[in-house]
């Protein structure tokens, strides 16, 4: 059970083995840092520009990642039909931290279970 300081949650990462990739599907975006972009390229082979032209567009000023619409599906261009992160070891920070964000802090269980079912009140 991962715990973070300042949050009321926690999560049971070992869910994510049989969880279907909720975190990555549906509405939203894949922010990336400047590490994340050279961390990526390199992990994938690929020089930044190719990486950034093939995988990223613009969004609010800022780099994210593209989405792929697969079966009327919104999901992460990185993941695969098994609904696994096809660049884990270097997923971008955002990714990293989830479900661990400011935002989260002022839902419900009930909420952030529809999000994540493994979120659990810290005991």
């Amino acid at each position: 059970m991962v715990k973070r300081d300042g949050f009321w949650f926690c999560f049971d990462d070992t869910r994510c083995k049989t969880c279907k990739a909720l975190c990555c599907i549906g509405e939203g975006y894949v922010f990336l840092t400047n590490e994340d972009i050279e961390r990526i390229s390199e992990f994938l082979g690929l020089k930044r520009e190719d990486f950034l032209k093939t995988y990223t567009r613009k969004v609010f000023g800022k780099i994210a990642l593209i989405d792929l619409v697969i079966k009327g599906e919104k999901r992460c261009v990185f993941l695969d039909d098994n609904y696994r992160c096809e660049i884990y070891p270097v997923r971008p920070k955002q990714c990293e931290s989830f479900p661990f964000w400011e935002k989260f802090k002022e839902l419900s269980l009930n909420k952030l279970k529809k999000l994540c079912p493994a979120i659990e009140e810290c005991r």
